[in-house]
């Protein structure tokens, strides 16, 4: 079995991007076990034969899903949208003054949708007046995925999971019995795109961009790879947050870090001054 897991890794690597090291193995195969039953098939010699030799994209994409989709729930990590409702989104209008308000959001590696949900409903509650200039884009690797998403119905299970009973009177709407739809209000701001990190070109111009607990799935070239892409398609003086665990500060010089409570993010700052601002 240890054979076709590694084979199965590297296959996968060179669909994704991803770097599954053999400390994951058991994780691999654990999200996995469901596709053998699925697709009748008795173990990961099997597994790894389909993927490599069968035209089912289908399949691949099922395999790919499984791999790539992480933890998620609404408002996860609250001092995140903190920083966004009471730094970032301040200094963004600040600097566009009437230039361009017009506000553009990268979610990437959105998962299910839980994240950009978020960010619209929070936008919506703390600059109702600001909303339709805010525009947001949230991408992932796997087509199931972003299709769930963009659908925007949820399970009860799925909403208790950081949603307040406040949030889902205001901003869902009973779909069916024990499902949940978000409004179209909300839906309105979103577009939901499948999009490889690393393979895929980069939309730009962004004034604030996502990619919360995605690079730790790569290794150092394609880390670094992955923020010099994300770098690039910033605006000038834009903003970019990742998971608590991760930091762009190895990679580039070109971002001052900045604090909000428990959050902390990191803004573009082309005169490559290096700068540490807590509380700021």
């Amino acid at each position: 079995m240890q054979d076709a897991t590694f084979e199965l890794m590297e296959m996968i690597k060179q669909a994704t991007g991803i770097s599954l090291t053999e400390e994951k193995t058991y994780l691999l195969e654990s999200r996995l076990s469901d596709i053998l039953s699925d697709y009748n098939l008795s173990n990961f010699s099997e597994l790894s034969k389909k993927f490599k030799e069968s035209s089912d994209l289908e399949f691949k994409e099922k395999v790919i899903e499984r791999v790539t989709t992480h933890e998620t729930r609404f408002f996860r990590d609250e001092s995140i949208f903190g920083a966004i409702l009471e730094r970032i989104i301040p200094e963004i209008l600040e600097r566009k003054q009437q230039r361009n308000p017009k506000i553009r959001i990268w979610s990437a590696a959105c998962s299910t949708g839980q994240e950009p949900y978020s960010i619209a409903i929070s936008i919506h509650e703390r600059y109702p007046q600001l909303f339709n200039n805010v525009s947001i884009t949230a991408t992932d690797i796997a087509r199931d995925t972003i299709e769930k998403a963009k659908s925007g119905i949820y399970s009860a299970f799925e909403i208790g999971r950081g949603l307040s009973d406040a949030h889902l009177t205001k901003y869902f709407e009973p779909f069916s019995k024990g499902l949940y739809r978000v409004n179209d209000e909300i839906r309105s701001i979103i577009e939901f795109k499948q999009h490889n990190l690393i393979y895929d070109p980069y939309p730009s111009d962004w004034d604030l961009i996502l990619c919360r607990n995605v690079s730790y799935y790569f290794d150092q070239i394609e880390r670094r790879n992955l923020f010099n892409k994300i770098e690039k398609s910033l605006n000038q003086d834009s903003f970019l947050i990742l998971g608590s665990a991760e930091s762009i500060s190895e990679y580039s010089k070109n971002f001052i870090i900045r604090e909000f409570g428990l959050c902390r993010f990191y803004e573009l700052n082309p005169s490559n001054f290096t700068l540490f601002i807590k509380g700021a």
